[in-house]
């Protein structure tokens, strides 16, 4: 009778293995409702936000394109963002520096682009040779745009939050992920910019060709910023789970670099 009663505890173990965490509902690739619920409300935002670079990079090609004074404004307000990203990058533990200082570079060639829009070699050309350019332009925007906002939260983060390791932006793959969703929004809203020949158009009608173009490039913003917002939430909360459990270790790892 022994034998049957030490194996009924055993068993027993075995059919009651499930602890309180495995209790907790489980959705897409393991996560849990509340981390979904928090990619979810990271989403709206990261929609909002999409719509209202959309309409900053709009304005602004709008502005540059048929504005000289308004080009020079931005062409100045980019030589000084870039050379103040240039400074943060370098300066700071930004993951890959030399991609971000590359598009850091971009933003300082848009800047000088903004000057030269207006000469007379620019404005002869076709709206073909014009799209490269206005692409290139969008980029530098939305990635200005981007880095700035997310610089200036992780900056509040740093400084009035309770647990650093929760900034909103710190690895690289997140660089990554900020750096690829700048280069397509940017791209897609000169594209759009550039085929529909907003800079063209006579000003009794470029009220109307700025709406068109905010009726395609809100959705656009919208979607992708969602998607990415979304995203590196996802990133932030696997990167704090990996953060605590690497806390919980930090002896162990001490061990290992004694050897």
């Amino acid at each position: 009778s022994s034998p049957r009663l030490q194996e009924m505890p055993g068993a027993s173990r075995n059919k009651t293995s499930t602890g309180p965490d495995e209790e907790r509902t489980l959705c897409i690739g393991g996560l849990e409702n509340s981390q979904v619920l928090n990619m979810a409300v990271a989403a709206l935002i990261g929609a909002l936000m999409g719509v209202i670079i959309s309409f900053t990079v709009n304005c602004t090609l709008v502005e540059i394109s048929v504005n000289a004074f308004f080009a020079v404004y931005f062409g100045v307000l980019f030589v000084i963002i870039s050379s103040w990203m240039l400074y943060r990058v370098y300066s700071g533990e930004h993951p890959r520096p030399i991609l971000l200082g590359t598009f850091s570079a971009m933003v300082m060639f848009s800047g000088i682009l903004c000057f030269v829009l207006e000469s007379n070699w620019v404005v002869s050309m076709s709206r073909g040779m014009k799209v490269p350019l206005y692409s290139i332009l969008g980029i530098a925007v939305t990635f200005a745009l981007l880095f700035s906002i997310i610089d200036l939260v992780n900056y509040c983060y740093g400084s009035f939050g309770a647990a650093p390791g929760k900034a909103l932006v710190e690895t690289e793959e997140q660089v990554l992920l900020i750096v690829g969703t700048a280069t397509v929004l940017g791209f897609l809203f000169g594209l759009v910019f550039g085929l529909l020949d907003v800079e063209d158009q006579p000003y009794y009608k470029l009220r109307e060709a700025l709406v068109e173009q905010e009726h395609i490039c809100y959705p656009i913003g919208a979607i992708v910023s969602a998607v990415a917002s979304a995203f590196n939430q996802y990133l932030r909360e696997k990167n704090s789970q990996e953060y605590h459990y690497e806390s919980v270790r930090k002896d162990d790892v001490l061990d290992d670099e004694d050897f």
